[in-house]
């Protein structure tokens, strides 16, 4: 008792008194965000405390703690590896802040660095790519992402340097990919692709291989989640209606 007395106990074993709950229940309840101590949200469940005001989040007491997947707009300075270098560009992990956060992310969950940290990126872009990925700790929409016997739709725009041709426009339709033009001027040529599963790397070689001077790449759906109305760098959480 008296060391309770001088430097508090953990915040899990308030929280489990609080609902009555397991202490495992009480952990995932914090590390997911739920939790407030005097109006700062903690997500150490090993955090001591005393007399602090502690507020657990009413979604949390009726049990529904939902797992969280997020949806970024990811730009050329951000790479979808986890970044060990001094230069080079930030880690899309690094990007999860909360000045980030869209104004259009209509959900009630807490995304704390915790959180972010465990995230799994399963759909991947090139660091000179952009558009939409997805990082996820729920393992229904991890099996989702990575099924490989039915994958999922990816809808992506390139422009390419000068013009199109038809034979050569043709040749970007093989089994498996659909591409049209959206644009074309002299200088550059806009174009719409969608192709079931995508890998880095794989439609800069087929470009190259054309001759086709690729500027950019980006993705604009991935299955019925749409990029829109996510601006450059920013993210938002994946709301549980929401279907790939």
């Amino acid at each position: 008792m008296p060391i309770e007395s001088t430097e508090g106990i953990r915040l899990a074993k308030r929280v489990a008194a609080l609902l009555s709950c397991s202490r495992s229940e009480a952990e995932q309840i914090i590390v997911g965000g739920w939790v407030q101590v005097n109006g700062i949200v903690v997500d150490d469940p090993a955090r001591r405390v005393r007399d602090e005001l502690i507020e657990v989040h009413p979604q949390a007491q009726r049990g529904a703690i939902p797992l969280l997947t997020v949806v970024l707009h990811k730009t050329e300075s951000m790479t979808c590896w986890p970044s060990g270098r001094q230069r080079g560009p930030a880690s899309i992990w690094e990007a999860l802040s909360p000045a980030l956060r869209s104004e259009t992310d209509r959900s009630d969950l807490k995304v704390t660095p915790r959180q972010s940290k465990n995230l799994l990126c399963l759909t991947p872009l090139e660091d000179a790519a952009t558009g939409l990925v997805v990082l996820s700790e729920d393992p229904r929409i991890l099996r989702r992402l990575e099924d490989r016997q039915a994958p999922l739709e990816n809808e992506m725009s390139a422009d390419v340097h000068g013009q199109v041709s038809p034979e050569v426009l043709a040749r970007l339709n093989p089994q498996g990919l659909r591409t049209s033009v959206n644009h074309h001027t002299e200088q550059a040529t806009g174009l719409r692709l969608a192709l079931k599963g995508y890998v880095p790397g794989e439609l800069g070689a087929l470009f190259a291989g054309l001759a086709l001077d690729l500027r950019s790449l980006k993705r604009l759906r991935l299955g019925r989640v749409a990029l829109a109305p996510l601006q450059p760098g920013q993210w938002r959480v994946l709301l549980p209606y929401e279907r790939f």
